[in-house]
């Protein structure tokens, strides 16, 4: 066993230590920052921090309790689960958070981080050993070059992609033995891993994969179709044993905001020079961007040098050079057409993290350079002129992006380079000197390559920056314990009031209302939108409250924590460690029978007031809950109002930012509770006054804002800073209305009496009862979704969206058993579709097998009759045949 494993360090030693050293040096940067166990540091940052570490933890309760993978009421008053985790949480190595603590996930996931990029470098390295056919350094320097390029660093936030960065290499190497070899199995299952993992990324991998066969050098025409017909057929296996997670993804994603198509109208970003400048030696990593033209491209001077090589040498074919900077070419120039960009990115929007599909950019140039690299390595001392051509070619294109570029460039990005190119021309010129062997030579270059890689990278992740876990989990163990007093079902709805993450009620697993992400559905997010709630593209929060969406929503508790200074209509119940709870009086249920009429409501009125007035009208047949109160014209300083509507909607332009550009006044006649709404997309920061003392400040439009009880002679000054960019003029639309308490009192009377029963609730399943004093229609809080089938009194019912966004059914007149199950949409047909590819695929390795094994005999066959052949005289034979 021991000299097992010593010819496994002998034979492999290069392609283990790409593993290990990443392992080394990323272990080694998370001590020097802190990160845990290190310290209190944690590399989640971004939305690792503000999204993906909360959907971890909701995956990690199903995990352990076992409960089903289809639904979670844990964030948006409701959620596909499985559409999700198909987007974020498929990876099988993230089954490793079931093994620990919830007080350990922030460290689990950071050490995942290395785990994965480690991974990253070494089957890039695997990729390069076979196409070298040796294992020597240089596979060590070029796999780090992969997994260690600015893109892995800047965008490494984004744990679930990496999977698919590690598979491309061997999905690369799959395709280059399915032609050579006919054999797809490695192809069709590493793609398979891919699509599992993540079905996003793994569609832009796909994109490539038709540019990469279709530029693959094939021997002849005929060649060229019977291995496509083998590429389509192994792709499609590799997708439909992937069916059950790409389905309900897919179907879930297509419900989303960022679904509708609507291509970029521009026809160019920038310039060569913004882009190419991106590859040199000293440019911070880019871990978001608003300007969808920004780009990671960085992986190594070495890599442009062997890059230029590969087309500057004889002994590589025009042919293969002419497809190789073709795809090249190509890519390039999709990361600065916007419509290329747009169909890369699936038809969506790239929405802060640009040019997701570079990485593929940057393996392909790492696989060209690696190839010039090889014939540098095999070569004599003549191939000087490529080295110089290479260096020329080099310069050219620094020059023309120092001439292009139109974005802030810092020169030292520049010396940096040219003194990268300096030095490793210099150790050619002590190789062409003969002061070095070729060894030595190889060795030395492929060392300072990994220095430059492990130094960009040891500055990327200090740039990139840490979070430090005690600053935003201190309360984690209070509000444990708050949940485990007060949340007794999915009934039970509960939020913070001020998340130090946006998707911190999710960190929790509360029932609550919050949702930031990717799989949001789009109907929903613009119903919480009309209802007064602040939505982006792909989240609605709980900032917007009012007693009725409260009572509609069945939000029974909200915590404070003491910097809190948001108003309540909710009462103090206790306070647990560092939170206090508040509770909702009234009586709230998770759905409510209503009037039919309630068909008819009009949610599109820019008005949220409005807005829940008809639907509380038309649901409950009350008065108006929400009356308007007449506000007058803003005081201005540098600004100027170029459009009134009459209705508190305001055209401006300001020419400068000051905090007092707009400032509204809101003076009280009487006793009242106060509540107003703004939008303005130009404001960049509000301060909301009573009577001269400030209650409120930061970005507070878009949503509806409780101002508490006002008394008679009361007075708000809202003030308003604009941004100052390059528009510096837009719309404001404000509204302030009062409620009505009286009103609001009979409609959570009516709300109670028209309540209905939860009586069990159990994974993707609720049961409960409802008493309908004429025909209805049922009303649930919960997002609607063809994968919710309703039966009533054990008979299946259709299920309608109420303004596209909530779940009703009719309800007949009287007392009925009302039962829900959840299956997410897509997870049937793709679960048959994975059955049926998974068969096909174990039938081919039993095929390959049997065909392995029979030529095996032959082939013992025909050594045996040689081998009789030779070693028996012709005599004996003949001997023995007269005796017979």
């Amino acid at each position: 066993m021991t000299n097992k494993i010593k010819d496994i360090l002998k034979t492999h030693k290069y392609l283990l230590l790409s593993f290990f050293l990443p392992v080394l040096l990323l272990e080694g940067i998370a001590i020097a920052e802190k990160i845990q166990p290190f310290g209190s540091e944690s590399f989640l940052i971004v939305d690792a921090l503000h999204q993906y570490l909360p959907f971890f933890a909701d995956y990690q309760e199903k995990l352990k309790s076992m409960d089903s993978m289809f639904y979670s009421f844990h964030a948006g008053l409701g959620y596909n689960f499985l559409g999700l985790w198909a987007y974020y949480l498929a990876s099988p190595l993230n089954l490793v958070i079931a093994l620990v603590s919830k007080s350990m996930l922030t460290m689990i996931l950071s050490h995942l981080y290395v785990l994965k990029i480690a991974l990253c470098c070494f089957t890039a390295a695997f990729y390069f050993r076979k196409r070298r056919g040796k294992d020597e350094i240089s596979i060590v320097a070029f796999g780090m070059a992969y997994g260690l390029c600015s893109y892995m660093v800047g965008y490494s936030w984004n744990i679930m992609w990496m999977e698919v960065m590690m598979m491309l290499p061997l999905i690369l190497y799959g395709i280059d033995k399915l032609i050579k070899e006919h054999d797809g199995r490695l192809y069709c299952f590493a793609l398979f891993i891919s699509l599992w993992c993540n079905f996003y990324m793994s569609y832009m991998i796909c994109l490539f994969l038709i540019l990469w066969y279709l530029l693959y050098p094939h021997k002849n025409i005929k060649e060229f179709f019977t291995n496509g017909f083998r590429f389509a057929g192994y792709s499609l296996l590799s997708g439909a044993m992937a069916a059950v997670v790409l389905l309900p993804a897919y179907l879930g994603i297509m419900q989303t905001s960022s679904a509708k198509l609507q291509f970029p109208k521009e026809l160019w970003y920038g310039t060569f020079g913004n882009l190419f400048s991106r590859h040199f030696l000293g440019t911070t990593p880019l871990t978001m961007a608003v300007d969808d033209s920004k780009i990671n491209l960085y992986c190594g001077i070495l890599t442009l040098l062997m890059a230029g090589f590969y087309l500057a040498v004889r002994e590589i074919r025009l042919i293969d050079k002419i497809r190789r900077l073709l795809l090249l070419v190509f890519l390039f120039f999709s990361f600065n057409m916007p419509v290329l960009g747009y169909i890369w990115h699936g038809f969506h929007d790239q929405y802060g993290i640009p040019n997701r599909y570079a990485f593929l950019y940057i393996f392909a140039l790492l696989a060209m350079a690696y190839e010039g690299y090889c014939v540098l390595a095999r070569g004599q001392r003549k191939i000087s002129m490529g080295i110089y051509t290479s260096v020329i070619l080099c310069g050219v294109l620094i020059e023309a992006a120092i001439q292009t570029v139109t974005v802030k460039m810092e020169m030292k990005t520049v010396y940096a380079t040219l003194a990268a190119i300096i030095v490793y021309m210099a150790c050619f010129g002590l190789y062409q000197k003969k002061i070095l062997r070729k060894k030595v030579f190889t060795t030395l270059i492929c060392f300072l390559f990994m220095i430059e890689t492990v130094s960009m990278a040891v500055m990327g992740f200090q740039e990139n920056g840490t979070v430090d876990t005690d600053d935003y989990f201190q309360d984690t163990k209070a509000i444990t314990e708050v949940k485990k007093t007060y949340q007794k079902n999915v009934e039970t709805r509960m939020e913070l009031v001020s998340g130090r993450m946006l998707d911190e009620s999710i960190w929790h697993t509360l029932n609550g209302m919050t949702l930031f992400g990717s799989t949001a559905q789009g109907n929903v997010v613009d119903m919480m939108d009309q209802l007064g709630f602040y939505t982006g593209v792909n989240e609605y929060l709980y900032e917007g409250a009012t007693p009725f969406t409260n009572d509609l929503f069945s939000m029974k508790y909200q915590i404070y924590r003491p910097y809190d200074t948001k108003r309540t209509e909710f009462k103090l119940k206790e306070s647990v460690g560092n939170v206090t709870v508040y509770k909702n009086t009234d009586q709230t249920a998770l759905a409510y029978a209503m009037d039919n009429l309630v068909k008819t409501w009009d949610y599109q009125d820019y008005n949220p007031f409005y807005v829940q007035n008809d639907l509380a009208m038309s649901a409950f047949d009350v008065d108006e809950l929400f009356h308007m109160i007449e506000t007058k014209k803003p005081k201005l300083n540098d600004c100027k109002i170029t459009s009134d509507n009459g209705d508190g909607e305001y055209v401006f332009k300001n020419s400068a930012a000051d905090p007092d550009n707009m400032v509204f006044t809101i003076k009280s006649s009487k006793v009242r509770e106060l509540y107003v709404h703004f939008d303005g997309s130009q404001v960049e920061h509000t301060v909301i006054e009573k009577n001269g003392e400030e209650i409120l400040n930061g970005r507070l439009d878009s949503q509806i804002i409780y101002l508490g009880r006002q008394n008679k002679g009361d007075t708000i000054k809202i003030r308003m800073q604009l941004k100052q960019d390059d528009v510096m003029s837009g719309v404001v639309r404000l509204t302030a209305a009062e409620l009505d308490e009286d009103v609001m009192k009979e409609l959570a009377q009516r709300m109670q009496e028209n309540a209905w029963e939860l009586t069990s609730a159990k994974g993707n399943q609720l049961n409960g009862t409802i008493n309908a004093q004429e025909d209805k229609t049922l009303f649930f809080s919960i997002p609607y979704d063809k994968g919710w089938k309703v039966k009533i009194d054990g008979k299946a019912v259709k299920t309608k969206a109420l303004g596209k966004a909530f779940l009703t059914v009719k309800v007949p007149e009287g007392k009925h058993e009302v039962t829900l199950t959840y299956v997410s949409p897509g997870f049937k047909e793709g679960a048959v579709l994975s059955i049926v590819g998974f068969v096909i695929f174990l039938l081919i390795l039993y095929l390959f097998r049997k065909k392995k094994i029979s030529n095996i005999e032959q082939n013992s066959k025909e050594n045996y009759d040689i081998l009789r052949k030779e070693t028996l005289p012709q005599n004996i034979s003949g001997n023995n045949n007269k005796e017979e």
